[in-house]
């Protein structure tokens, strides 16, 4: 491809960011080192996003920082069947983000792998991701907006809004939580409720202590889910926490008590299957899976688990012995965002976030319960 086609793309997308910098944020423009692209699963931006995506490839675009990609319609394995339409599609977005650079880790999860170190700037676009990087490493990343985050890859930088400046991290509300350790489900609910209270803002959390790293998924994914909020200092963990308490103006104080995390779990109803993974799953969430599950024998009914490219991989033979057990698990795709959800009525998960968004986008009912709890009902 010649040197004049890729310059006139480079040139399209550095115009395109700085209207869009222009409009928000006085023109001003910060660097980044990375970028993470969502809204590359089929089914959410079909055809005229593929015509995008596309558009930009046989343009010559190329990105200028390492760059990911978000979970796509159609899992690394095919376990989960979709129709050819939708084969077709993803196939024809992972060629357009191939041909300009972009790994296609298909991960909502690059944080895994990616370490962001503290106050460096990023393009990323997977609001759980951009919550986990700028809450427990203090690494600087607004919510943007897909098409955003790969056109700032390609032009190596972003507007500068105000999350990508220090006084625009400054806490604007206090939250004290007083119940804990958390737990997957409860660090949802308690992100669930801070976004529902809030809406905005930056809270600063005290007495908040997280149980292990799937409920620092959950509690960011959660978060971000039920506001537009990505960013939260948790005193104790967030790196620079004194700084941020030292500069906190406090125009809210609320509490998030164990009566308020129990008021908002209702009944669980028996599922047709049961969903873990939703932000993907590290290993020892599926190891544990696996540990409960043997323990009891096959499960009654299916329990999905989700998780990275990168880990199912590690997993190796785990995968097999996992499906005789009537455990599934699969790697870049979710039920959020696979056609293969709509032939269930009821799921049971412990993630909020699939909560949210499963029922709207699959018509699903979805009940969230304790990861014990959601095994137990397997069995039932």
């Amino acid at each position: 491809m010649g040197s004049g086609l890729v310059a006139v793309a480079l040139e399209y997308a550095r115009e395109a960011v700085l209207k869009i910098a222009d409009a928000i944020s006085e023109g001003e423009v910060v660097p980044v080192e990375t970028a993470h692209v969502s809204g590359v699963s089929y089914i959410t931006i079909g055809e005229h996003g593929i015509e995008f995506l596309e558009f930009l490839a046989s343009s010559g675009a190329k990105v200028a920082v390492f760059t990911t990609s978000n979970p796509a319609a159609v899992d690394l394995g095919g376990v989960l069947e979709v129709d050819e339409k939708t084969l077709e599609g993803q196939r024809r977005i992972y060629k357009a983000l191939l041909t300009m650079g972009v790994s296609t880790i298909s991960s909502c999860t690059p944080y895994e792998f990616i370490m962001t170190r503290p106050r460096t700037f990023h393009a990323w676009a997977e609001s759980n991701a951009i919550t986990y990087i700028n809450t427990f490493r203090d690494a600087w990343s607004d919510k943007n907006p897909g098409p955003l985050a790969l056109l700032g890859a390609i032009a190596g930088y972003v507007p500068k809004t105000p999350l990508y400046t220090i006084e625009g991290r400054r806490p604007t509300a206090h939250v004290k939580i007083e119940v804990g350790p958390l737990d997957s489900l409860e660090a949802g609910v308690v992100g669930a409720l801070i976004g529902e209270r809030l809406g905005s803002g930056v809270p600063y959390l005290s007495g908040a202590v997280f149980r292990d790293e799937e409920s620092r998924r959950e509690f960011a994914a959660a978060l971000s889910t039920y506001s537009s909020m990505v960013f939260a200092v948790v005193e104790g963990t967030t790196p620079h926490w004194r700084e941020y308490l030292h500069m906190g103006d406090f125009r809210d104080r609320i509490t998030i008590s164990r009566e308020d995390v129990a008021k908002y779990l209702g009944d669980v109803e028996t599922p047709d299957a049961v969903y873990i993974g939703c932000p993907f799953a590290d290993p020892d969430t599926v190891l544990w899976v696996l540990g409960e599950v043997k323990k009891r024998g096959p499960a009654k009914r299916p329990i999905y688990v989700s998780t990275s490219p990168h880990v199912y991989r590690q997993l190796g033979k785990l995968v097999e012995a996992a499906s005789r057990l009537n455990v599934v698990i699969f790697a870049g795709t979710c039920l959020v965002v696979s056609p293969f959800t709509k032939r269930f009525k009821s799921i049971a998960t412990d993630s909020l976030k699939a909560a949210f968004y499963i029922p709207r986008l699959h018509g699903v009912r979805v009940t969230p319960c304790r990861r014990e709890r959601c095994i137990e009902l397997a069995y039932a």
